[in-house]
C-alpha cells in the first residue's frame, strides 16, 4: 500500500476532475489524504481519502468574480499570496504523514515548495492545455486573443497589469513560472484531441480524456420535472460566475416560447424572485448534477470550461459555446475547429442570437455526428482508470518507501 498527499486550489473545476483519481486510488487499498479547504470536506470524505483543511482566500476571490482589484490585489496576486501562507499550515502534518508522492493541481503555487522541503516526489494534474518548447498556451492565447475585449477585461479582474504583466518581475510572470514546472509525470484531465501540437509532447504528459464518476455533492435536483418527450437544453457558465440575471432572462427571451426544455442552473447566490416569471418550460436550481443531465441533453450551451467540453464529449452532446475568460475563448475556438459546435461573444449576446446559434446547431446534423466521432476518441483516451494506473507505476519508480 503506497501513500499519497493530494493538493489543490480551492475551486470545483480543478478538484472534480480529480476525485474520480483519488476514489480508485482508495478502491485499489492505497492511502489518499486530500488538502483542501473545509467546504470541500464531504466531498472529499466521500471518496473514502481522508480530508485535511487548510485555509485559502482564493475561494472567495473566485466566488466574488476574481477579486476586488484594489483590495485583493486580483486573483494572480491571492493565488500567490497562499505559497508564503499554506506551505507553513500543513508542513507538520505532512511529515507525520510521509507520503509516498504528492499529486497537486498546477495552480498550487504552494505545492511544489513543499514537495522539495519535504524531498517527496510530484505528480502534476491540470484540466487545460499544456505547454512545452512548441506550444506555449499563455502565449497562444495572447497572440490569438490580441485586442479583443475580454483579454483586457480579465487583465482588469485578475489584477494583471495590462502594460507591465510580462516583466520577468510582475506577478502574472511568477505566477507563469509556477505553473510551468514539468513533473516526471503530468496528468492533463482533457483529450489528446484537443491539445494543439500533442504530436510535440512526451511520455510524461499523459492525455486521459475526462475523469468521470458521479458527483459526491448531494442535490435536490428534480429530476422528476424532465420531460421525456421534449428535447433537453442544458445551459449553464460554470460553477463560478453564477450571479447573472440579466443572462437568465435573455435566456427565458430566447426559449420560453420553443419546444425545448431547458434546465438552467443559477447558482446559491441569484435572488429568484427577481427572475419572476419563470417560462414553464424551464427548470431553475441553484446547481445541476451535470454528469446525470448531460446523457438526457440533445444541446449543451456552455461557457466552455475544459471539464464542461470534456463531459460534453463524453456524452456525445454538440455545443454551443459563450467563453467567459480568456484559456475558455481558446477551448471554445478549439471546439469550433473540430467541428463540435458554434461559438458566440458574451459581450454582443442577443437573445435572438442565442437562438439561432442554438437551432443552427441542433439542425444541422453534421455537429452531431463530430460528436460522437470524438466520443468514441474521449472515451478511448482512458480515463482516471489510465491515471490511477500511471500513479501507481511511478511511484514504484520514484517513491523512497512505498
Amino acid at each position: 500500500m503506497a501513500t499519497y498527499a493530494f493538493f489543490n486550489v480551492p475551486a470545483w473545476g480543478h478538484v472534480n476532475p480529480t476525485l474520480a483519481i483519488v476514489q480508485e486510488l482508495v478502491a485499489r487499498g492505497h492511502a489518499v489524504s486530500y488538502y483542501l479547504p473545509e467546504e470541500f470536506r464531504a466531498t472529499v470524505e466521500a471518496t473514502g481519502a481522508t480530508f485535511q483543511p487548510y485555509v485559502s482566500r482564493i475561494g472567495h476571490a473566485w466566488t466574488k468574480g476574481f477579486a476586488d482589484t484594489e483590495k485583493g490585489g486580483g486573483i494572480i496576486r491571492t493565488i500567490l499570496a497562499d505559497k508564503e501562507t499554506v506551505g507553513p499550515q500543513i508542513i507538520d502534518r505532512l511529515r507525520a504523514e510521509r507520503p509516498d508522492v504528492i499529486i497537486y493541481g498546477y495552480m498550487c503555487s504552494w505545492a511544489k515548495g513543499v514537495a522539495e522541503e519535504l524531498a517527496v516526489p510530484a505528480i502534476s494534474t491540470r484540466a487545460t492545455y499544456a505547454s512545452n518548447d512548441h506550444f506555449d498556451a499563455f502565449r497562444d492565447m495572447r497572440t490569438r486573443l490580441q485586442g479583443a475585449a475580454i483579454l483586457e477585461e480579465f487583465s482588469k479582474l485578475s489584477g494583471a497589469n495590462a502594460e507591465h504583466d510580462s516583466s520577468p518581475s510582475s506577478p502574472q510572470a511568477e505566477l507563469l513560472r509556477l505553473t510551468a514546472v514539468v513533473e516526471p509525470l503530468n496528468i492533463i484531465v482533457m483529450s489528446s484531441i484537443f491539445q494543439p501540437l500533442q504530436e510535440t509532447f512526451d511520455d510524461r504528459y499523459l492525455f486521459i480524456g475526462t475523469s468521470i464518476l458521479p458527483r459526491h455533492q448531494e442535490s435536490d435536483f428534480p429530476f422528476d420535472q424532465l420531460d421525456r418527450n421534449r428535447p433537453l437544453l442544458y445551459i449553464s457558465l460554470g460553477s463560478i460566475m453564477t450571479n447573472q440575471p440579466a443572462f437568465y432572462k435573455l435566456c427565458f427571451e430566447a426559449f420560453g416560447d420553443q419546444p425545448w426544455q431547458v434546465v438552467l442552473p443559477i447558482g446559491r447566490h441569484t435572488d429568484r424572485a427577481q427572475l419572476e416569471p419563470v417560462p414553464s418550460n424551464f427548470i431553475l436550481a441553484p446547481s445541476v448534477p451535470q454528469l446525470e443531465i448531460l446523457p438526457r441533453t440533445r444541446l449543451f450551451v456552455t461557457h466552455a470550461g475544459t471539464n464542461s467540453i470534456m463531459e460534453s464529449l463524453f456524452f456525445g452532446v454538440p455545443m454551443v459555446l459563450i467563453p467567459q475568460q480568456p484559456e475558455q475563448y481558446m477551448h471554445a475556438l478549439r471546439a469550433v475547429e473540430l467541428g463540435l459546435g458554434v461559438q458566440l461573444d458574451k459581450n454582443t449576446l442577443t437573445a435572438s442570437a442565442l437562438r439561432q446559434a442554438v437551432e443552427s446547431v441542433a439542425d444541422n446534423s453534421s455537429y452531431q455526428e463530430q460528436a460522437h466521432h470524438v466520443q468514441n476518441i474521449v472515451q478511448a483516451d482512458g480515463g482516471y482508470q489510465r491515471a490511477v494506473d500511471a500513479i501507481i507505476q511511478f511511484t514504484r519508480t520514484h517513491a523512497k518507501h512505498s
